[in-house]
């Protein structure tokens, strides 16, 4: 049973986000980054049975100040501007999503414009999923204001909600909190407060739901990305959790969770290692490449070489840029790729086989993937409980050796 509290002590943590725009990242990897916020939506609606269906979509279209509104059957409304204008053809594809549940933003924005992708590339898909999500939040708000907290992201340039409650999950009293982390005009991706990081609008929620000192899991989406994709053959969950820098206790814990469900899943502890200077290594590589494409275009005489190299461009900064527009230098060197205060938590994704983007070219998160996200979560909870003073000795001890 699953049920909404006011107060309580808490002594275990979920945290999922959606990445609006961050589609791409260097390397190949392409995912569906709405996979934390959608199994945190999807887990308070089984606490409160509200639905999120959308049912009405408001749209200014034209090139100043275009917007969508999104409305839900529970009063939720999120709203988002498109930094080049919407058209009137772009309304109309929109209303694609009136009837969906507000749960798996980027799928949804996908269904109705195509595709997706970040940095400027496809505003309006971006905007458009920005307000489905900022809808799907508010209207828990709107339903329960007395369970719920709440704040703006507060990180310059972006435009998400954040939203936290406590649940009590089979007896066990767990604080929850999802995010939209999207930047203004449709950009994205900004997501220096992904994951469980404690900063800017999520510090003052995270200190009153404890989150910043709990063992938790960290839910992120639906990807196809290497190593793991060529060595797979079906979806499978991926659990990451660096035995240095995160939390191995809750990585073992979710893994048994798994396994009890009968879910394929692999747990890889090497990843997601800490490092001072990759951030800041690959933004000045990504930066130099740039420089040789306009040094390339400069001395470019015919069309076909111009149109070949403005054609890298874009491919190369709506996808690989991707991998260094996420976060800031100086957060990444702490919180890592995913967004994870040291010591407390691990990350659970669902990857798919190359063979499968093959044929889909973009990975899409359904409800069923949904569902059996809010199961493991569950079930993880269940075994991390009877473990949870390992995982506190162990999110003591790398704090200490972070200096935190």
């Amino acid at each position: 049973m699953i049920k909404l509290i006011k107060e309580g002590k808490t002594e275990l943590g979920i945290v999922g986000h959606a990445g609006c725009g961050h589609a791409n990242s260097h390397l190949g990897f392409i995912q569906d980054d709405s996979g934390g916020l959608s199994a945190v939506t999807a887990l308070l609606q089984r606490a409160t049975g509200i639905d999120l269906e959308i049912v009405e979509i408001n749209v200014k279209t034209g090139r100043k100040d275009a917007y969508f509104e999104v409305k839900t059957k529970s009063g939720g409304i999120g709203k988002a501007f498109a930094r080049r204008g919407i058209t009137a053809f772009e309304k109309r594809l929109s209303s694609y999503a009136l009837g969906k549940q507000a749960i798996n933003s980027q799928a949804i924005a996908c269904e109705a414009f195509g595709r997706i992708l970040g940095q400027g590339a496809m505003e309006v898909p971006v905007a458009f999923q920005t307000a489905v999500a900022n809808a799907a939040m508010d209207s828990f708000l709107q339903q329960y204001p007395d369970f719920f907290l709440t704040s703006n992201e507060e990180v310059e340039g972006n435009c998400g909600k954040v939203i936290g409650a406590r649940l009590n999950i089979n007896g066990i009293n767990v604080s929850v909190m999802g995010l939209t982390n999207a930047s203004v005009g449709g950009l994205g991706p900004n997501e220096d407060i992904e994951g469980n990081v404690n900063l800017f609008g999520k510090f003052e929620l995270m200190q009153k739901l404890g989150l910043d000192g709990l063992p938790s899991f960290v839910i992120e989406g639906k990807v196809c990305a290497q190593p793991v994709s060529s060595e797979i053959t079906k979806p499978t969950f991926l659990i990451r959790g660096n035995e240095e820098h995160d939390n191995s206790v809750v990585a073992e814990c979710l893994l048994k969770g798994a396994e009890n469900l009968g879910y394929p899943t692999i747990y890889r502890p090497e990843l997601l290692r800490r490092s001072e200077s990759a951030m800041e290594s690959l933004t000045k590589e990504q930066g130099e490449y740039i420089q040789e494409l306009g040094k390339k275009f400069s001395a470019a005489t015919t069309s076909f070489e111009k149109v070949k190299i403005a054609a890298e461009l874009n491919r190369f900064a709506s996808e690989d840029l991707g991998g260094t527009t996420f976060m800031s230098n100086s957060i990444h060197k702490v919180m890592g790729g995913v967004g994870c205060i040291p010591g407390t938590s691990c990350v659970l994704s669902l990857f798919i086989p190359n063979s499968q983007l093959e044929q889909e070219v973009l990975p899409t998160l359904s409800l069923d993937d949904v569902d059996r996200y809010v199961n493991l979560t569950i079930k993880g909870i269940e075994v991390l409980n009877g473990r949870k003073q390992e995982a506190s000795v162990r999110l003591a001890e790398i704090k200490k050796q972070f200096n935190l």
